[in-house]
């Protein structure tokens, strides 16, 4: 049939270009997914119409279709066009089984009318949904690295318990930034305890810490435009990276002596003296 032999072509350009771009040409696996997020709470959603954009994954068949859920494989063929001949007649095929994850939806049972739907450019599909529910976004351009690095975050928020007031308030851009970023209250916990003359509880601690630490030092880093050096840092990067500065200072100059605000003045001319060194030498 024509029709598959087009969506192989496309398949074969989509890979290609997917790989100049950096962009993931594979689809995403749900099982990595689960597993780096400790998916564990499902709603069963019901039947709906789901966007083709959206679909994304696969419980299983990550290598037989790319991302853009055309085939690669000859072997995929005559159930291929056995869901094309379906789609075309009266009676049309039945409905898809998808797993739902944030935005991204990963196919259960269907990936050959998944891909058949795509390929006659349909907008959508209609689909039983199951949601496996998680305070961590997750979009349909990521790929299994980030969606991994997610983990991290999850990780982070179950065990502070933080509810963030827009998705990327606590995101890092290395998975080190977590354990840091605990570190941080770790320390200051103990801090407070000395403070208050008592042992401090964990929740009293990570609420003190984003309140009297973490939520003032990044108005500071968003106020001073630092953020222009580091286009590709996140503020939470910028948050470890000035308070590591910050205590590089103070152990040089001593702890009443250097403040956040000035070990902030500090870095952003270090990176200024910097930026000019390196365009000098260039």
């Amino acid at each position: 049939m024509a029709l598959f032999d087009a969506a192989r072509r496309s398949a074969l350009m989509s890979d290609l270009l997917r790989h100049l771009l950096g962009r993931p040409a594979d689809l995403l696996p749900f099982e990595q997914v689960r597993e780096g997020l400790r998916l564990r709470h499902v709603v069963d959603r019901g039947i709906q119409e789901v966007p083709l954009d959206k679909v994304v994954g696969t419980l299983g068949r990550e290598k037989e279709f790319n991302r853009a859920f055309l085939p690669r494989d000859e072997s995929l063929r005559e159930r291929w066009e056995g869901a094309a001949r379906l789609a075309e007649s009266q009676v049309g095929f039945p409905s898809v089984e998808l797993y739902r994850v944030g935005d991204v939806y990963f196919v259960v049972d269907g990936h050959h009318r998944v891909s058949v739907a795509k390929q006659m450019e349909q907008a959508s599909i209609e689909a039983r949904v199951k949601e496996f529910l998680t305070p961590v976004p997750v979009e349909a351009h990521e790929s299994i690295d980030e969606i991994v690095l997610k983990s991290g975050y999850a990780d982070f928020l179950e065990a502070t318990g933080l509810k963030p007031e827009d998705p990327d308030e606590f995101a890092v851009t290395t998975p080190s930034g977590y354990e840091r970023l605990l570190e941080h209250i770790s320390v200051h916990r103990w801090y407070k305890g000395v403070e208050w003359k008592r042992p401090a509880s964990w929740d009293e601690a990570v609420a003190s810490w984003r309140d009297t630490v973490y939520r003032p030092m990044i108005e500071k880093i968003k106020t001073s435009c630092v953020l222009e050096d580091f286009p590709d840092a996140t503020p939470a990067d910028l948050y470890l990276f000035t308070m590591a500065h910050l205590h590089n200072l103070r152990e040089r100059y001593g702890d009443h002596v250097v403040t956040p605000e000035k070990a902030m003045r500090h870095l952003k001319l270090s990176l200024k003296a910097r930026g000019r060194k390196k365009k000098a030498g260039g």
